[in-house]
């Protein structure tokens, strides 16, 4: 399975050289009654963004929303597309949805909360960040993302530990933002 889809630079986050990194596809739990022609559409979706066909790919992901309209992982998929294209709004709209959805969606959270500090809008991504950390306090995109949270709000400390427990989950993180990070608590 694999377990990381990509790790998303974005450069408005916290710091010119790096950026936070989207929590990849999940292991995707089954559509309500195994609707199998949904799960082929989100499983297809993940394909094509691979490829870099992010056309094709949120097409698949809104044509499983269109057949199984409670199925979080197709919207969750949406939301991951338009984050990736700096659509904002919309990848709020749809994480929004996957957690109206599905409220224990770790991913969800932490990629919200990088949709708001993306923005300038660091207040609003804390209980985001802090959720994710509460669903999968094992999961070392989880606590690169919190890394990268309390680097965008100056806490250099708080910052510097979710990395290192990110490390010890196996996490690889940017070389530039770990320079970053170092310069800053170095002031």
């Amino acid at each position: 399975m694999k377990v990381w889809l990509l790790v998303l630079v974005l450069g408005l986050a916290c710091c010119q050289a790096s950026g936070p990194a989207l929590a990849a596809k999940p292991a995707a739990p089954e559509p309500a009654r195994s609707d199998v022609s949904a799960r082929n559409a989100v499983d297809k979706g993940w394909t094509y963004f691979d490829r870099g066909d992010l056309r094709r790919a949120l097409r698949l992901f809104h044509q499983a929303a269109q057949a199984v309209p409670t199925f979080a992982p197709a919207y969750f998929g949406q939301a991951f597309v338009y984050s990736r294209q700096q659509r904002w709004d919309l990848a709020e709209t749809n994480y929004l949805k996957t957690l109206e959805l599905d409220p224990d969606f770790a991913e969800a959270y932490g990629n919200l909360a990088v949709v708001y500090w993306s923005q300038g809008k660091a207040p609003q991504a804390a209980p985001f960040v802090r959720r994710s950390l509460e669903l999968a306090p094992q999961d070392p995109m989880v606590h690169e993302n919190a890394a990268y949270y309390y680097f965008a709000v100056a806490n250099y400390q708080a910052s510097w530990r979710h990395l290192e427990q990110a490390r010890k989950l196996g996490a690889r993180p940017d070389p530039a933002f770990v320079r970053d990070l170092r310069a800053k608590m170095s002031n």
